[in-house]
């Protein structure tokens, strides 16, 4: 008979359980063993892990960058039930419903609202750029979550610096060959906005997702 496989989606309690815990555990012992000395302050290794846990890839520890204010902002937001803004519905679907019910946030994507491809052929941009801008006014204090759209990005960057707009903390983390790492160079020089990044082209939608599943664990811990 086939093994029973519980989808860890749909459970109520916090947290994954039985042996899917222990697996990830283990998981997580051997990437502290293997991966040295890897120079993160110990608020912000878990985010750094779990990119990691997620992809396989240790050369995370080399281009992740993570500003001093981002965990204790992103943290703050979460536990306020801010909004996450997301570039993608990969990113809205890969979210955990259980970690999002902790504290009651809400998963927006502004690209999928049907005006959005209307307001880009007004405004001769894409349908990312159109669609962050249409929202602008709803970012400030939020949580924004770029894994797939650089324009996006660069969007969101250029607001943070000409308009005056500021999230609590923007995870940007394109990946591609085309403006991906440009869009991230100019996220990680605002000294004064917290975020997260991973420079170069490596990045992605799973990224995103796997940096805010570690926020809200972080955010959770901090609860109890």
């Amino acid at each position: 008979m086939a093994p029973h496989v519980v989808n860890d989606q749909g459970l109520n309690r916090p947290g994954l359980v039985g042996a899917g815990q222990d697996i990830e555990r283990e998981s997580f012992r051997i990437i502290d063993s293997e991966v040295g000395d890897h120079g993160f302050p110990r608020d912000q290794w878990p985010i750094v892990r779990r990119v990691i846990h997620t992809t396989g890839d240790f050369d995370f520890t080399r281009w992740m960058r993570i500003h001093p204010r981002a965990i204790r902002e992103g943290c703050a937001a979460l536990r306020a039930g801010r909004p996450i803004f997301a570039d993608t519905r990969m990113v809205q679907v890969g979210l955990s419903p259980w970690r999002l019910n902790w504290f009651g946030n809400e998963v927006v994507t502004p690209v999928s609202r049907p005006e959005s491809q209307k307001w880009a052929e007004e405004q001769g941009t894409t349908r990312s750029v159109a669609a962050f801008r249409h929202c602008s006014k709803q970012l400030d204090g939020s949580l924004i979550a770029i894994g797939n759209a650089p324009t996006a990005l660069a969007e969101v960057c250029r607001m943070i610096r000409d308009e005056g707009l500021r999230p609590a903390l923007v995870v940007g983390v394109p990946v591609g060959f085309v403006q991906a790492e440009e869009s991230k160079d100019q996220l990680w020089s605002m000294d004064l906005q917290p975020s997260i990044t991973v420079l170069g082209r490596k990045g992605g939608s799973a990224i995103a997702v796997a940096i805010l599943h570690a926020l809200f664990e972080l955010a959770n811990q901090e609860r109890q």
